[in-house]
């Protein structure tokens, strides 16, 4: 899955026309051709990919990428926060880009002071990441940490009617309010859609290589995902479809940033029973959300907002502590990638594993020898 946060350099305000595509894009589809979009919206073809090509190069619209979920190819994926010492505010940044399970960070404030990382470990060594932390710790750098285990998650896509020509909400809060008291007494529809316990599924090396040029190009032409493959152009696109097919590829999504005055959020929930009443309120939101799943009753909220729709959304947020068991806030900044590559890489097609490097817990003592 794709974490990180980025934020819009804009240079251009957006027109209506602008506005109807961006929606359009984003509920049709991220892979959607700009003639499905033209008849959608009813206009030309050719003044659609005028302006999604605009859109790109204003840095506004991004490429869409596969969502994928590695741990149905046996790779676990852990949301881990930390509250760094003093000596670890200093020293985990270039720590974390050293170690091999991390490859996404972030700067965070909350009931964790410090960073909030993205780890991957193999299903068959789950105490990869737990003992990793605990050296961390053992050394000094880490004070207090929880690792949220993500078994499964899902975008919910925006709604688009909501954004203004500035790129910024117009978004009136005082129905979500009435929702959500209404949602508490369990009268509104809301189907749970993500699975507590995913099984690993059937793949070899010419799935991984095919997930990995979808990371690199996410609107390759079938000609060209084939002879990256070595394969029949009918043959690549069968593997396309059975993964789809097997939620390996969860769907395609594009990125959109609204405002460059967004802060982003995670917040991690335990719910009470029944869960539907609280998750309901929180899909009513127009934003874009990532929510990820560690158990039926356990998530974590990615958000962006501005300051004032932040203090809008902690009004509503009173309403639901009473069907909450416990939360937190972490406000994240200043988001990287570790490394280049992405966890795909760990796959060794010889042993068909996921070989992962184990002399983590060294590279922590090499590095503060040298300080």
């Amino acid at each position: 899955m794709s974490v990180g946060c980025d934020f819009l350099t804009q240079e251009m305000a957006l027109d209506q026309k602008d506005l109807a595509i961006i929606g359009a894009f984003d509920k049709v589809g991220a892979k959607a051709s700009a003639e499905q979009l033209g008849e959608v919206l009813g206009i030309p073809s050719r003044t659609v990919r005028y302006r999604l090509s605009r859109l790109k190069k204003k840095g506004i619209l991004y490429p869409p990428r596969a969502m994928t979920h590695e741990r149905k190819l046996g790779l676990g994926e852990a949301s881990v926060c930390m509250k760094a010492t003093r000596l670890g505010a200093t020293h985990l940044p270039d720590i974390l880009d050293e170690l091999a399970p991390f490859y996404w960070m972030t700067e965070s404030y909350g009931s964790y002071d410090g960073f909030l990382a993205h780890a991957v470990y193999p299903l068959e060594s789950p105490d990869t990441i737990p003992l990793l932390i605990i050296s961390l710790k053992e050394e000094g750098l880490v004070e207090d940490y929880h690792i949220f285990d993500i078994v499964d998650y899902e975008y919910k896509r925006a709604n688009y009617e909501h954004l203004d020509s500035d790129m910024c909400w117009n978004w009136d809060w005082k129905p979500w309010y009435k929702s959500i008291r209404k949602n508490l007494q369990g009268t509104s529809q809301f189907t749970f859609r993500m699975d507590e316990n995913p099984q690993v599924v059937n793949f070899d090396s010419k799935d991984i290589d095919l997930l990995r040029h979808l990371r690199r190009n996410g609107e390759p032409t079938q000609r060209h995902l084939a002879e990256s493959l070595s394969l029949s152009e009918t043959g690549a696109n069968k593997r396309l479809q059975r993964l789809e097919k097997v939620g390996v590829i969860k769907g395609y999504k594009s990125t959109i940033i609204p405002s460059i005055s967004q802060f982003s959020h995670s917040l991690f929930l335990e719910i009470e029973e029944p869960v539907e009443r609280v998750l309901s309120s929180l899909y009513q939101l127009p934003f874009p959300l990532c929510i990820m799943m560690e158990s039926r009753t356990r998530f974590c909220l990615r958000l962006g907002l501005t300051a004032t729709d932040f203090a809008c959304f902690l009004k509503g947020f009173d309403l639901l502590r009473p069907s909450l068991l416990s939360y937190f806030f972490q406000t994240l900044h200043n988001p990287r990638r570790t490394r280049s590559s992405h966890p795909f890489e760990f796959y060794n097609e010889d042993s068909a594993i996921w070989d992962i490097p184990s002399d983590s817990i060294s590279i922590i003592h090499e590095h503060l020898q040298k300080r």
